[in-house]
């Protein structure tokens, strides 16, 4: 009587083609690799809280606090690496103050962009800027930012509120506001093709001793 015959075994080199081509989408899927567009969105530093200033500044907010000015410096040096660009901020004082200190350490010159629609959730009195507003106007001043740099590294400077919602956006979370980012943190985002991936969330590793975290 014959032994049965063996069964087929699938090849190392079968299954290794397969895991190729599934890492290779993968890859492809996730921005790993270039061609694509790292946008770092970096939270204003703290703003000054004295009445002083909260009355000076008006519609455009605050300058920032003497905390507020080592944390944007902070920031500007963590990003100082990187060849950076172009910097955007909105309009509020604290946002374009914290761009103007990354402009500073820039590698190369550069000049602060500014978009109103990088601004903060809007408040008036007791009513609150829509949700899906927000997402949707971020999304949009994100993606045109990203369509006018390709294969760059930008940097837009906004508020905590805002990249929130963004990032809730790109990750399909409820609600909007799902992480409280630290002033001058940084959070990273590719974008390619209409797809964005997000790369990191809330660094604040260059803001070392514990209080220079704040929010």
């Amino acid at each position: 009587m014959q032994p049965p015959a063996p069964t087929p075994q699938r090849t190392l080199e079968y299954d290794t083609n397969i895991l190729h081509a599934a890492r290779s989408q993968l890859r492809e899927e996730l921005l790993i690799d270039k061609p694509w567009t790292e946008v770092i969105l970096v939270r204003h530093a703290q703003q000054s809280f004295l009445d002083a200033d909260l009355a000076a500044g008006g519609a455009a907010g605050p300058p920032l606090s003497a905390l507020g000015e080592r944390q944007a410096h902070l920031a500007a040096r963590r990003l100082a690496a990187q060849s950076v660009s172009a910097v955007y901020a909105s309009h509020l004082t604290r946002a374009a103050a914290t761009a103007q200190a990354i402009v500073r350490e820039a590698q190369a010159p550069l000049t602060v962009a500014t978009r109103a629609d990088l601004r903060e959730v809007e408040m008036h009195g007791d009513v609150t800027e829509d949700s899906a507003a927000v997402r949707t106007r971020l999304t949009e001043a994100l993606t045109t930012i990203a369509a006018d740099h390709p294969d760059q590294t930008v940097v837009a400077v906004s508020h905590g509120g805002a990249i929130s919602a963004f990032i809730a956006s790109l990750l399909g979370v409820e609600p909007s506001m799902f992480f409280f980012a630290a002033h001058a943190s940084i959070t990273r985002v590719r974008h390619h093709g209409g797809r964005w991936v997000v790369q990191s969330l809330n660094e604040t590793g260059h803001l070392p001793a514990g209080d220079l975290v704040s929010h």
